[in-house]
C-alpha cells in the first residue's frame, strides 16, 4: 500500500469516539460520546507505515424535529445546532503482535451547542468528552486492512445537572470495534466499522443509557486524485435506558443516514474531503443533517 493510499485509509479505525450532540435521542439528555457517520472513508483503515498521523474533522449538525419510537415527529418546539472541531492524533507503531501492528490514538473534540426545547433554551461552548484508543491492524496485501480495537471515552466534557445544553455526559463508555477497508487506487473503495457502545452510569443522576450497535460505512470510486462516493451509518440500540426518568419502553433509538462524499488528494501526505449525511430513519432520536469537512495529513 502506497503512502497516498495509506493516507486515504487514515482512520482511527476503531477510534471514532468523538462527541456529538443530537437532542432527545436515546441517551440521557440527548448526549452521546460517539458520532455515528464520522468515519466516512476513513472507516476501517489504519496506515501500514509507522508514524504520527493527524485528522481534523469539522462538523455541523442541525435538526428541527425529534421523533418518537415509530419515527413520527413529536409536535414540540425543538431545535438543535451543534458545531464541532474534533482533533484526532493517530500513532502507528512498529510493534508487531504476530502479523499485526499495534496502534493507538487520542481524540479531542471541541463543541458549540445551541439547543432550544419547550422548557427553555441554552448555549454552550466547551471541551467535550476525550477518548483514547488502542488496537491492532492487519494488512494482508496492498489493498486491504483489517482492524480490531477498543475506544475508551472519558467524562472530561463540561457537565452540570442544572444546564439544558450539556456537552459532556458525565459517564464512561467502552467501545469494542472491528473494521475492514479495501482500496483500489483507480477503482472501488469501501470501508466499514462496527462497534458496540457500553455506557456506565451517570453517578449524578443514576441514569444509564442503553448499549448501542453502530455500523459506519462508505463506498465509492477513485478517479486519479478524486474520489466520489456515499457514506453514512446504521444505529440500533440493543438494551433499554434505565434509571430515574427513563421511559417505560426503554426509549431505544434507531437511525439510518446516507449522503454524498467527495475527496481530493493533493499529494501523498495531504488530503481534504467533505460529506453531507441526511437522517432517513430516526426513532427516539433527532432527525436532521450533518455536514463534515475533513483534513488529513502525516507528520
Amino acid at each position: 500500500m502506497s503512502l497516498r493510499n495509506a493516507l486515504k485509509c487514515l482512520l482511527l479505525g476503531t477510534g471514532l469516539a468523538g462527541m456529538w450532540l443530537c437532542g432527545a435521542q436515546a441517551a440521557e439528555n440527548g448526549n452521546t460520546q460517539y458520532s455515528p457517520g464520522a468515519p466516512q472513508f476513513f472507516a476501517g483503515g489504519i496506515p501500514p507505515f509507522p508514524g504520527l498521523y493527524f485528522l481534523s474533522q469539522t462538523s455541523y449538525f442541525t435538526a428541527d424535529r425529534t421523533n418518537d419510537s415509530d419515527g413520527d415527529r413529536i409536535p414540540i418546539d425543538f431545535k438543535v445546532r451543534a458545531a464541532a472541531e474534533t482533533l484526532r492524533f493517530l500513532y502507528v507503531s512498529d510493534v508487531k503482535v504476530g502479523d499485526a501492528q499495534l496502534w493507538g490514538q487520542l481524540v479531542v473534540p471541541l463543541v458549540h451547542l445551541d439547543l432550544s426545547l419547550p422548557f427553555g433554551e441554552d448555549k454552550s461552548t466547551a471541551l467535550a468528552d476525550i477518548s483514547s484508543s488502542i488496537g491492532l491492524v492487519w494488512h494482508p496485501d496492498q489493498k486491504q486492512a483489517f482492524i480490531v480495537g477498543v475506544d475508551v471515552a472519558m467524562p472530561t466534557g463540561q457537565y452540570d445537572t442544572s444546564d439544558i445544553a450539556n456537552i459532556g455526559v458525565n459517564h464512561w463508555s467502552f467501545q469494542p470495534t472491528i473494521g475492514y477497508h479495501y482500496t483500489d487506487p483507480q477503482g472501488l473503495e469501501i470501508g466499514t466499522t462496527a462497534r458496540l457502545i457500553f455506557n456506565t452510569k451517570n453517578t449524578d443522576t443514576d441514569y444509564r443509557s442503553g448499549t448501542e450497535l453502530v455500523i459506519d460505512y462508505a463506498v465509492g470510486w477513485n478517479f486519479g486524485p478524486w474520489r466520489l462516493g456515499a457514506v453514512g451509518y446504521y444505529l440500533q440500540q440493543l438494551t433499554d435506558d434505565t434509571g430515574p426518568g427513563a421511559a417505560a419502553d426503554g426509549h431505544r433509538g434507531r437511525g439510518f443516514a446516507i449522503g454524498p462524499s467527495v475527496t481530493y488528494t493533493f499529494n501523498p501526505g495531504l488530503q481534504v474531503s467533505a460529506s453531507w449525511q441526511h437522517d432517513l430513519v430516526a426513532e427516539n432520536r433527532a432527525q436532521g443533517d450533518t455536514v463534515w469537512v475533513n483534513f488529513a495529513t502525516k507528520f
